[in-house]
């Protein structure tokens, strides 16, 4: 379970979140979306405990799965020696980290240096860390960015699988209309810092719709 009650919060005098309330079940995929700026990161980053609300509450049941949407590991580490040094700190047993590439796709890549990664290939390791250990609940910032259309697909199957088969919580951000009506129960709309939608994604041209239709009404107001 991952639940937010009224998170806001200032940088400078200026509030980049205000009043932001979401819930997400196990078992559910929840896709957080909203225009650049909008505060989506800043939320993430609250509901980890990496950054500190002014106002309002958070929940979360168990360890979380992290994915940040600028995924970085230590250069000169090859992807199987990063991915256990993550279960070493996890406390996850390090026959979890063979399964965790293998989940990602990134098996053929376990002797290779993180720092002669592509970028694809680092969210993938990126994503590889998230699962260690199969938490009960996720965060994961844009995790398709940067992978080719086959990686996509495979990526958006392995994040249904997580609520669907290990009735997990997922909460993930996404600029993509389309990954949101293909992957998600539910979409919470952020505009402004401020939650304008919560509602069922259905097909990705009527959420395009509704996304651009919300996102114009909060810019007039």
């Amino acid at each position: 379970m991952i639940r937010a009650h009224g998170l806001t919060r200032r940088f400078g005098g200026r509030e980049v979140v205000r009043d932001v309330s979401l819930r997400v079940a196990p078992g559910e995929v929840v896709g957080f979306l909203g225009p650049n700026g909008a505060g989506k990161t800043t939320t993430m980053r609250m509901l980890l405990g990496l950054l500190r609300p002014h106002a309002g509450t958070v929940e979360v049941d168990g360890p979380v799965g992290y994915l940040p949407e600028q995924f970085a590991a230590y250069e000169a580490m090859s992807v199987r020696s990063y991915l256990r040094f993550m279960a070493t700190a996890k406390k996850v047993d390090h026959d979890d980290v063979e399964e965790s590439m293998t989940s990602t796709g990134v098996a053929d890549l376990a002797r290779r240096p993180f720092g002669r990664l592509s970028k694809g290939q680092r969210q993938r390791v990126g994503l590889a860390q998230a699962i260690l250990g199969r938490p009960p609940a996720y965060v994961l910032d844009e995790p398709t960015q940067g992978l080719d259309p086959r990686q996509v697909v495979d990526t958006r199957a392995l994040i249904r699988s997580l609520a669907v088969e290990q009735n997990a919580a997922v909460l993930l951000s996404t600029h993509l209309l389309s990954e949101a009506a293909a992957t998600c129960d539910r979409v919470v709309v952020l505009v402004r810092g401020r939650v304008m939608a919560e509602e069922r994604p259905g097909a990705a041209v009527d959420l395009e719709a509704r996304f651009l239709r919300l996102v114009g009404e909060a810019e007039l107001g």
